[in-house]
């Protein structure tokens, strides 16, 4: 069988223990069995006999009583059907009265450790027994005869149990025990052997995890053989690659001091083997060893760390500087102690030159925008002339960038005064540029205008000059616009009348009660249609209120805590929270809600909002 080479192994053990433990086991099932019978057999022997001498008393007796001795022998001789009785004494007041055989028990000499007193009844009450030996021998042989009888059966059960379970167990664990064992014994790294899969148990998954392993291993090896043939590629590839990573390589000692520079640098920098080596690095440059650039490179090098683009000016024979960017990294011998550095350098001084252009370019448009800020925050209206044109006024403008998209405007056309508050597309220069294509308009529109104008016409003058600036026309739409409200303010019947065009206005009374006046849902610019925008108009008596407005950015700004905009109710809410009206108190109150709300979160575009009471100057 294949299995037999583990008979001197696993399956000797357990055959042993298996045996053992069978035998442990049949030991102690014929103990207990020869004990029950024993027992068994003594009740039964006990009960015969009582019932036989209570049946044999009375006959006994009543043969005595009539003077018939013989016949009580007789009568004694039914225990003689009793094939482990030896013999019988009828006693009677300590008088042996009968015996069977005649010469009584004591004639024949027997044990007295065999012998067994039964009481029997008696008609004058006096104390009477029959005094039986038994043959304890026979006895233990019809036991030992149950026993046997027993035993034997059993014992070929077991047999044949043993038997089965070890062929069994051979079949299903030591035969693919086997096969596993003959294959982890033939396999080889590079020849590795699968083993036969037979069932589908425990057996089973040790062979599939064993097949797995051996389906790794070749997979292992044959990466293990690509990466070797990559290994030697790299390496190929390296030595081809190295002369073209950097236009010079270099070495240093553990003392920092160069010891080898290859030949392209001498050829960039004019200088010669005895200016540089023995020398380090700081030794070829006039730059300013305090400073911090050089305090980081010397605490890297102290610590034999590796650096990487550390740049610097090198001073060349002619006297001219050169821009140069080197990187390093430690070496060790086999001990682990430092002994020195290898690495590359790079001739980097066109790349500076061209960063030196765009650094200037750079100040120079920066200059630029920050002239056009001051233009553009020229074209505002200065607090007193706002004053002047809506009362008690105050404003807050904060472009995002330098220059911004919002901007309001303020003029007197015909004895009327107006506002015209407008967020333009984008920010920064772009909506800068907006901003002055919009004043533009508004200025060409009051000065063209024969008289006061309502604030829907002024609005809709907006969008067609804006479209003409931009060049929108019914087939060609833009891009660019505008939101856009405006407020008339007329003095002589102290009225107010405002147009939006996506800006809302806010009517704040004495008592602090807030009323807000929706715009139009619609935009300026963008594109042109064949008919008039259809915006509306909402016209209130100024009296003692407050009027506020601001662009989108304050309703749209995200929240750091809660991630959500501001929206129009929590403003509104915000500003009924205030206990008066006064334009300053709004104005405070609305750049501390935008700082608050805002939080460590980015702004997301120019901050304009303004409150003005017309009536109180």
């Amino acid at each position: 069988m294949r299995w037999s080479v583990a008979t001197s192994g696993l399956f000797a053990r357990l055959l042993a223990l298996c045996l053992g433990m069978t035998m442990l086991v049949v030991i102690i099932t014929i103990a207990s069995f020869h004990t029950y019978r024993t027992d068994l057999s003594s009740n039964r022997n006990a009960a015969e006999l009582a019932s036989l001498s209570r049946a044999v008393a009375p006959i006994i007796e009543a043969e005595l009583a009539n003077e018939r001795p013989r016949m009580a022998e007789r009568a004694l001789r039914m225990f003689a059907g009793l094939q482990y009785v030896v013999c019988a004494d009828y006693i009677k007041n300590d008088v042996r009265r009968a015996a069977w055989p005649p010469i009584g028990c004591d004639g024949l000499g027997l044990d007295a450790a065999q012998s067994v007193q039964m009481s029997v009844p008696s008609r004058d009450g006096n104390a009477t027994f029959i005094n039986l030996h038994l043959n304890n021998d026979l006895l233990e042989q019809r036991v030992w005869a149950q026993t046997t009888s027993f035993v034997v059966p059993l014992l070929i059960v077991v047999l044949v149990v043993f038997l089965v379970v070890a062929v069994v167990f051979g079949r299903i664990v030591l035969a693919p025990l086997g096969l596993l064992k003959t294959a982890m014994m033939e396999s080889t790294p590079r020849g590795p052997v699968r083993a036969k899969f037979l069932r589908d148990d425990e057996i089973g998954a040790l062979v599939k995890v064993y097949n797995k392993l051996v389906a790794s291993s070749r997979i292992y090896i044959r990466r293990l053989d690509q990466s070797q043939l990559a290994l030697e590629a790299s390496e190929r590839r390296f030595r081809d690659l190295a002369e073209v990573s950097g236009d010079w390589f270099f070495e240093m000692d553990d003392a920092l001091k160069m010891t080898f520079l290859s030949d392209r640098f001498y050829q960039i920098t004019g200088l010669h083997q005895a200016d540089v080596i023995g020398k380090a690095r700081h030794e070829l440059t006039s730059e300013n060893m305090n400073a911090l650039s050089w305090q980081w490179h010397f605490s890297d090098l102290d610590a034999h760390r590796e650096f990487k683009r550390f740049e610097y000016q090198l001073e060349c024979p002619n006297g001219k500087m050169i821009d140069v960017s080197v990187s390093g990294v430690p070496l060790h011998d086999d001990n682990g102690v430092f002994t020195g550095y290898r690495g590359v350098g790079n001739d980097i001084s066109l790349i500076k030159e061209k960063e030196r252009q765009l650094a200037e370019t750079n100040r120079n448009f920066g200059d630029s925008v920050t002239y056009a800020s001051s233009i553009q925050r020229r074209l505002l209206c200065s607090s007193e002339a706002l004053s002047a044109y809506l009362g008690n006024a105050r404003v807050v403008w904060q472009p995002k960038d330098l220059v911004g998209g919002d901007f309001y405007w303020a003029k007197t056309i015909a004895d009327v005064q107006y506002l015209v508050f407008f967020d333009c597309t984008g920010h920064g220069v772009p909506g800068a540029f907006m901003t002055l294509i919009v004043t533009s308009v508004l200025d060409q529109i009051a000065v063209s205008a024969p008289s006061a104008l309502p604030a829907t016409k002024m609005l809709q003058l907006v969008h067609e000059g804006v479209c003409t600036q931009l060049g929108i026309t019914f087939d060609m739409p833009g891009k660019d616009g505008l939101d856009c409200a405006v407020v008339r303010l007329n003095r002589d019947d102290d009225s107010l009348e405002f147009a939006g065009a996506s800006i809302d206005l806010y009517v704040i009374d004495p008592a602090g009660g807030t009323t807000r006046y929706r715009g139009s849902r619609k935009t300026i610019g963008y594109e042109m249609h064949a008919e008039p925008l259809s915006f509306e108009s909402t016209r209130m008596e100024a009296g003692d209120n407050c009027f506020v407005m601001t662009t989108d950015v304050l309703l749209t700004q995200i929240s750091e805590e809660t991630g959500r905009v501001l929206g129009t109710r929590r403003f509104e809410a915000a500003l009924g929270d205030v206990p008066d009206n006064k334009p300053a108190t709004l104005i405070r109150t609305m750049a501390r809600l935008l700082k608050n709300w805002q939080g460590r979160q980015e702004r997301r575009d120019d901050v304009s909002f303004i409150a003005f009471r017309p009536n109180d100057q």
